[in-house]
């Protein structure tokens, strides 16, 4: 009896030690596993047509894993283009709201607000926190970093 319930216990934390290792809120992704078996980041939008200016949805067939993110593709070309460099694509802070990072917190980051600076994509909850980063860059970015180190791998709910 005491085999068969220390079995049974077993068994059942096994999916607990069998997930992924995530850490608290340390991407900015949808929840459950995409087409390519990771959460989907920038909600679906194609990163390297985001870079280039265009919100685009991507598609699950031309999909991308990058440090544990999915990320889609309008087509097979920008698929490749992000593959041969995905840190040029790669959203900033997690996908997290630069803005929101910068002042200590994580705000979605929608793709519809987002500003590439040097070469970097960085993404915004609204047009009203884009506008706050770029009255000061520098200082945003400056923030964001130094908060980026204490706040990766703490939940959302927690700051």
């Amino acid at each position: 009896m005491k085999t068969t319930l220390l079995i049974a216990a077993l068994t059942a934390a096994l999916p607990v030690f069998a997930a992924p290792a995530f850490a608290a809120d340390e991407l900015n992704v949808a929840p459950g596993l995409s087409y390519a078996g990771a959460p989907v980041g920038l909600h679906g939008a194609d990163p390297v047509a985001v870079v280039n200016g265009d919100v685009i949805t991507g598609e699950g067939e031309f999909s991308s894993v990058l440090n544990g993110a999915a990320y889609y593709f309008a087509t097979a070309e920008n698929k490749a283009e992000f593959d041969a460099n995905p840190t040029a694509f790669e959203p900033q802070n997690g996908g997290f709201c630069t803005y929101g990072v910068s002042v200590g917190k994580k705000f979605d980051g929608d793709p519809r607000h987002a500003v590439v600076h040097e070469g970097k994509l960085y993404v915004f909850l609204n047009a009203k926190t884009r506008e706050l980063f770029l009255e000061d860059v520098a200082g945003a970015l400056t923030n964001a970093t130094q908060n980026w180190a204490k706040i990766e791998h703490v939940a959302a709910t927690d700051l």
